[in-house]
């Protein structure tokens, strides 16, 4: 009972609090990632009580996230649930994942770095920003990223990189291509920023919404990381001559079957998501066409509204209107 006992105390007195760090730096903050992965191999490996009492003290609210939500194996306040976590880390192939992210994570300072340089420039351009307590996990192949009130837990098994023998088990080839360690931080970046800024609140979501708010992210991280909007969203060369190739014809699409104000959730899927093939209909349509147009328009929204800052953007939420100021409309060929 120790596990639930020092829990259910300093869950609600310990738990990560901006107000224990203090940015530093001309770019507003100094960010540290919080090796949380180390100590949970610390303790599945040796059972060491130090360890299990550090998950406890200093990561309650990553704990609660591993056991009840990422890995779904019971609830903190069950009897030697802590053994139980042990034993699903002790299986085979979480063992290799746990060596192999050991192996290839011996530090994260250029993701600390990145991170920094990003949540600096919007904390500037937003005051009101919330910079978050950022820590590492293993998850078992679940989710790559846990976003909550100001946290950001990153899952290092789920970038391990393309190429790793044990995703072409799990995963189709669209999938591994997004599962290199350069993916992580815009992973990162794009996961707490739509849950920072999410979509505002009204009963139905269009194809029109999701396109620009996924564009207006990208957007932004690309800005603030000064590389290219491409770079960003993970498109190599070839995809992006297939997006430029077949945008208009999507577009022309679009438009004769009025798809920017469905509320389909497959066609939004379909045109947002990365896919092996789309079952929507829409012609000549590569993967995520969705999101490669929504870079589009707001890039052509900021080249003709050079005064609207990053953080502006962010809380941009009249998107019709956004989109009828870009301009944009692209032509077949």
């Amino acid at each position: 009972m120790f596990f639930f006992v020092c829990l259910a105390m300093l869950v609600t007195s310990c738990q990560w609090s901006p107000a224990s760090w203090r940015p530093k730096g001309d770019d507003g903050v100094k960010l540290k990632i919080h090796r949380y992965d180390r100590v949970v191999d610390e303790f599945v490996s040796l059972n060491s009580f130090s360890s299990l009492q550090r998950m406890n003290v200093e990561y309650p609210m990553a704990t609660r996230l591993l056991i009840e939500d990422v890995l779904a194996i019971g609830s903190v306040e069950e009897p030697r649930i802590e053994q139980r976590l042990r034993r699903f880390y002790m299986d085979s192939t979480m063992q290799v994942l746990l060596e192999d992210v050991h192996n290839k994570y011996a530090d994260l300072d250029a993701e600390e770095e990145e991170l920094s340089k990003v949540f600096g420039q919007i904390k500037q351009s937003d005051p009101k920003f919330k910079i978050p307590q950022v820590y590492t996990q293993i998850s078992g192949l679940n989710q790559s990223m846990v976003v909550g009130d100001s946290i950001l837990g990153i899952s290092l098994d789920k970038y391990l990189g393309h190429d790793y023998s044990l995703y072409r088990k799990y995963y189709h080839d669209y999938q591994r291509r997004m599962m290199d360690r350069c993916r992580l931080v815009p992973d990162a970046l794009f996961y707490y920023l739509t849950h920072e800024y999410p979509l505002f609140p009204k009963q139905i979501y269009t194809l029109l919404d999701y396109v620009i708010d996924y564009g207006k992210i990208h957007w932004v991280i690309a800005r603030c990381r000064n590389i290219s909007l491409p770079e960003e969203a993970g498109f190599d060369e070839e995809r992006v001559k297939r997006f430029r190739k077949n945008e208009g014809k999507v577009w022309q699409w679009l438009e004769e079957h009025h798809a920017l104000e469905s509320s389909d959730t497959l066609l939004i899927q379909d045109l947002m998501e990365p896919h092996e093939s789309l079952s929507c209909g829409v012609v000549d349509a590569p993967s995520q066409i969705g999101l490669w147009i929504g870079l589009q328009i707001v890039d052509h929204y900021m080249k003709k509204h050079p005064e609207v800052t990053v953080g502006q953007l962010l809380q941009a939420e009249d998107y019709k209107t956004l989109f009828r100021e870009s301009g944009y409309h692209p032509t077949t060929k």
